[in-house]
C-alpha cells in the first residue's frame, strides 16, 4: 500500500510543485492553511506524514505539530523553512539530523528524506521524539514568544524563553542566563513542555546572546565534556587493567608480603596489595619514591647517565625482607615488591621482568602518554 502524505504551504503553487514530484512514492493530498490542514487530516486517517511549511498567516507549523502531539501522535512531520540561517545550518550539520529542509527545496533530497522517514530509517519530527536543540532551533524560526520547560529523567528542572533567535530567560534551580543554559542543553534524557506566549508575557531583557550561537557553543561543550567521560571511563577500564595484574602478580610470587605501582614524582599509588592488615601503602610508597629520587641525585653526582647509567632496580634487605624496587622504563613510575627472608629473591626478579612491560603498558593507559 502507497503511503499518503499531506502537503501544507500557503502557496498553492508549492503545494502542487511538491504534490506532483513526491506523487511517484506516495498519494499526496494538499492544504494552504492551518484549517484546511485539520479538515483533511480530520477526513482521511490514512496520513502518515505531513509536510508542512512553519510560517503561514494565522496558525502555523508549530500550531500543526501540537495539534498532531495531541489528536495524531504518530504521524510523522517535516518542516519547510525559508528562514534557515548559515548558523543553524552548521548546528544541523553537527547533530547529524535534518531538523529543517530550507526554501528553495532540492525535490531529489526531499523525495529521500520522506523515503527515509516513512521507513523509519531517518529523522521523524514528533514534539516528543525532537531533542532539546532540535525543538529550540524549530521554534526560533516561528519567531513567537515560547517558554520551554525542561525537567531530566533526575529531576533538575530548567525553564527557557525564547523569541525568534534571541534568548530572554534561562534559569535552572541553581544558575541563571548562559551558564544555565549550557547545563540545561547537558543533562541526559526527560521530558520538556512547551507554552506559546503573548507578547505581553515576556518581561525582562534578552541575554544579548543569539539562540545559534548559545545552541553551537552548547553542542560544542557537550561534546567535550562527552568526551571527558569516555576518556575518564578509558582510564578507569586502564586502573583495572593495572589491579588486575597486579592481583595475577602477587599470586606467583612466593612469600609475599605487598606490592605497589607508585609513581616517582608524587609518590602516589595507582595500584597496590598487601597480606598484612596494618601495611601502610600510602606512606610506604610515598617514602620508597623519595628513595628512588635521592638514589638518581645520587647516580649524577657520580657523573650521570653517560657514567653509571639509570636506576634500574633497588633493594633494600632488612632481617625480615627483601624489598625490591624496579624502575618501569620511562613511564615516571616504579614497581616495588616485599617478599619474606624465606621467599626466592631470583624468582621473584624474574617474575618482576615477566611482568614489567605488563604494567608499561598499562600505565601508558592510565596516563594516555
Amino acid at each position: 500500500m502507497r503511503p499518503k502524505i499531506l502537503i501544507v504551504d500557503d502557496e498553492e503553487a508549492m503545494v502542487f510543485s511538491l504534490s506532483e514530484y513526491l506523487s511517484q512514492y506516495a498519494d499526496c493530498l494538499g492544504a494552504t492553511s492551518y484549517d484546511e490542514a485539520l479538515d483533511v487530516l480530520k477526513r482521511d486517517r490514512d496520513v502518515s506524514l505531513v509536510i508542512s511549511d512553519i510560517r503561514m498567516p494565522g496558525k502555523d507549523g508549530f500550531d500543526l505539530l501540537m495539534w498532531l502531539k495531541e489528536h495524531r501522535p504518530k504521524v510523522k512531520m517535516i518542516m519547510i523553512t525559508a528562514y534557515g540561517s548559515p548558523s543553524l545550518r552548521e548546528l544541523a550539520r553537527r547533530r547529524g539530523a535534518v531538523t529543517y529542509l530550507e526554501k528553495p527545496l532540492d525535490l531529489e533530497q526531499l523525495l529521500r528524506i520522506v523515503r527515509q522517514v516513512m521507513e523509519k530509517k531517518g529523522f521523524s519530527m514528533t514534539l516528543e521524539e525532537m531533542e532539546l536543540p532540535d525543538l529550540l532551533q524549530f521554534l526560533s524560526y516561528l519567531g513567537h514568544p515560547f517558554q520551554v520547560l525542561v525537567r531530566s529523567s533526575f529531576g533538575e528542572e530548567g525553564e527557557i524563553l525564547v523569541q525568534g533567535d534571541g534568548v530572554v530567560r534561562v534559569k535552572t534551580a541553581t544558575k541563571e542566563g548562559e551558564e544555565a543554559f549550557y547545563e540545561i542543553l547537558n543533562w541526559e534524557g526527560g521530558k520538556f513542555e512547551v507554552h506559546r506566549l503573548e507578547p505581553h508575557q515576556v518581561g525582562g531583557e534578552p541575554l544579548g546572546i543569539p539562540l545559534s550561537f548559545l545552541l553551537l557553543e552548547g553542542m560544542k561543550r557537550r561534546d567535550e565534556e562527552r568526551a571527558r567521560q569516555r576518556e575518564k571511563g578509558a582510564v578507569e577500564v586502564a586502573r583495572s587493567r593495572v589491579d588486575e595484574l597486579i592481583e595475577r602478580f602477587m599470586k606467583e610470587i612466593p612469600e609475599f608480603v605487598s606490592t605497589e605501582i607508585v609513581e616517582i614524582a608524587t609518590g602516589l599509588s595507582i595500584g597496590s596489595r598487601s597480606a598484612q592488615s596494618d601495611f601502610d601503602s600510602a606512606t610506604a610508597s610515598a617514602a620508597y619514591a623519595e628513595v628512588v629520587k635521592a638514589n638518581e641525585k645520587g647516580l649524577q653526582a657520580l657523573g650521570g647517565a653517560e657514567t653509571v647509567g639509570t636506576t634500574e632496580e633497588i633493594m633494600v634487605t632488612t632481617d625480615k625482607v627483601y624489598i625490591l624496587i624496579t624502575v618501569l622504563g620511562d613511564t615516571g613510575y616504579y614497581h616495588g615488591l616485599a617478599i619474606t627472608r624465606k621467599g626466592n629473591l631470583g624468582l621473584s626478579r624474574v617474575i618482576m621482568r615477566k611482568y614489567a612491560p605488563l604494567f608499561i603498558e598499562a600505565i601508558h593507559e592510565v596516563t594516555g602518554a
